[in-house]
């Protein structure tokens, strides 16, 4: 609407016109450039975020939520089992530690704290164990 009132008011002068039409352009072209070139960047992105989303729930989320899915169950498994857990948990750290910084950290400290309670339900088994 502005540029059709400055089109409109420049018409009664042909230099003003043309400046107001290579003005537009200008601004229109640079627009659109504009857009094209943050728009590859931001495509390209969205990309490869969805590339690592579809990917992610196939490798190290389901291994995590098989691992740190357990933890109510701690306490009736084995010292083999609880072992077997704790080593699944190392195995994982490297991969979650490949992951964006946020999701890094919640995950991270969710594993943190799912290996130590089979650390400590295992060391409670021992000692347990040991006093018998």
């Amino acid at each position: 609407m502005v540029i059709k009132a400055k089109i409109a008011a420049a018409k009664s002068c042909p230099a003003r016109f043309a400046t107001t039409v290579f003005t537009a352009l200008v601004f229109l072209l640079l627009s659109v450039g504009l857009a094209g070139l943050c728009g590859g960047r931001v495509l390209s992105e969205r990309a490869m975020f969805a590339a690592e989303t579809d990917a992610a729930p196939e490798s190290w989320h389901q291994e995590f939520d098989a691992v740190c899915g357990k933890t109510e169950d701690a306490m009736t498994f084995s010292e083999e089992e609880l072992m077997t857990l704790i080593r699944r948990c190392d195995t994982l750290r490297p991969r979650i530690e490949k992951l964006d910084e946020s999701r890094k950290k919640v995950y991270l400290e969710r594993l943190r704290k799912c290996r130590g309670l089979y650390a400590y339900v295992l060391d409670a088994k021992k000692k347990e164990k040991d006093n018998k």
